[in-house]
This record gives C-alpha cells, sequence and structure tokens, in this order.
C-alpha cells in the first residue's frame, strides 16, 4: 500500500514505482473503503442474527479475499499492486488486512517537513484564488485527520500497552527531500521493505501512467517529469513562529 502525508510526494512516488512493469501502483484508490464497507457488515448488530452461523462465519475471509481480488483484476493484470490511499496508515485499517489476509499489511508511507506541507498547500489556494486560514483549512481528512493516524500508528509499540501493537512495524517512511536527492538509494529501500527485486528507473522521464482526479483544485497532482524541488523560501507565506510551529509536528523525528 501507499499512504502517508498529502504533498509529501505520493504522486511522484507513484509514478516511479509505476516504470517497473511487474509493478501496478493505482491512483487514489477507493478500495480500502470498499473492503471495510463489506467487512464492517460482520459487526453490524442488525446483521449478527444472519452472519451467526459455521456457513457463514467461515466464508467470511474467503469473501473479503474474493472482493480483493476481483477488484484489481478489473485494473490491471501486473503481478504485484500498490494500493495508493492515505487511510492505509489507519491502525484499524491496517488491522482488518492482517485479519483478513493472515499477514502484515506493507504501507509505504511518505512524510516531509510540516511546514513545507502546509505552503506547499497555500500555494495550491493561491493557485486556486482560494484562502488559506490557519488552523482552519487543514482540518479533518485534508491534513490533520491523515497526520493524528500516522503519528498514531508510528508510535503504536509505545502508546498500546497491550500484545496487539505491531503497526509500526508495517510502516516504511520516505522523507520527500530522500526521494528528490537519495532517488535510487531510496527506492531500493522500499523495494527491500516490499521484499521485491530492484528495477532500475527512468529519472528523467517520469510520466503519471493514469492522471489523478483533481479534487476541484488544479495542479494538486501535477508531476513535472524529473526531480526537481521547487525552492520557495517558507518565510514568504509562514512567519518564523508559524514554521517552528508547524515543524513541532515532525513527530517521526522525534525520540520515543
Amino acid at each position: 500500500m501507499l499512504a502517508g502525508l498529502p504533498r509529501s510526494g505520493t504522486t511522484l512516488l507513484g509514478a516511479i514505482l509505476n516504470q517497473n512493469p511487474k509493478v501496478y501502483v493505482t491512483t487514489t484508490s477507493p478500495f480500502v473503503e470498499i473492503l471495510w464497507r463489506n467487512y464492517s457488515v460482520w459487526f453490524e448488530e442488525s446483521e449478527i442474527p444472519c452472519l451467526d452461523t459455521l456457513k457463514t462465519r467461515d466464508l467470511k475471509k474467503p469473501f473479503l479475499k474474493n472482493v480483493a481480488h476481483s477488484y484489481f483484476n478489473e485494473l490491471t493484470d501486473k503481478e504485484i499492486v500498490i494500493d495508493k490511499r492515505r487511510s492505509w496508515h489507519k491502525i484499524s485499517n491496517m488491522h482488518m488486512y492482517s485479519e483478513i489476509y493472515g499477514v502484515k499489511p506493507k504501507v509505504i508511507c511518505t512524510v516531509r517537513d510540516v511546514a513545507e506541507i502546509v505552503v506547499s498547500f497555500m500555494k495550491i489556494f493561491e493557485e486556486n484564488e482560494e484562502t488559506f486560514i490557519h488552523g482552519e483549512t487543514l482540518k479533518g481528512k485534508v491534513f490533520d485527520d491523515l497526520h493524528a493516524w500516522l503519528d498514531d500508528s508510528f508510535h503504536s509499540t509505545t502508546r498500546l500497552m497491550k500484545q496487539d501493537c505491531w503497526f509500526s512495524e508495517c510502516i516504511h517512511l520516505v522523507e520527500y527531500d530522500d526521494l528528490i536527492d537519495n532517488t535510487t538509494e531510496t527506492l531500493n529501500g522500499i523495494y527491500e521493505f516490499l521484499e521485491l527485486e530492484s528495477f532500475e528507473h527512468d529519472l528523467k522521464n517520469i510520466e503519471v501512467a493514469e492522471q489523478e482526479g483533481d479534487h476541484g483544485w488544479k495542479n494538486l497532482h501535477t508531476v513535472r517529469g524529473d526531480l526537481t524541488k521547487t525552492k520557495v523560501p517558507l518565510t514568504k507565506y509562514l512567519t518564523e513562529h508559524e514554521i517552528k510551529h508547524y515543524n513541532d509536528k515532525n513527530f517521526w523525528r522525534k525520540n520515543g
């Protein structure tokens, strides 16, 4: 799976990995939501009388696996599918995956200095002639929820005082700057995490295999074609106090 923080390189990374003829990376996908809705039926109080029989209990996992097969077989015939959706790094979704498939999921999560993420959002809003409001615009699933979910998963071994606390083991963090500046090494690390053979990518001609939806904002998923980072001084958009405030949210760089 491919998840992580917004504005941190997931579209770029997916475009690069899609150069591998054995790998298919989806655009932002509804699959985890489809799987969750089917999975959660087994816990709905109104449905328990219908599902609490020997045959229906036994068909739960095979049925849910077949949902995945049906979905991805219509998308690709490649050997390896990496499903892209930021909510894959949520603990409940990783737990669901492990229950259905009997193995721990592998979730690639891109991250980036939160101050840079905020400035990237501010530029998108500027280009779309919309107003960015600190403390309001990034609420919910735009950013705040996604950040909190990844924080919880990343620190699960220290915060969850019970046996079922292995979620951080499922996450492979990819720093945006490493993806840009140390690309080959970063890609090799991803392949090692996925237990796949490395592939030599064309890093000078990067194109998306399929255009993402824009969610109402132009240039939201633009890939420039090569590995360049737009250099915009953070202080053009943020005060020094705001930069520190946002970068205090870089939880993956803190000890403990």
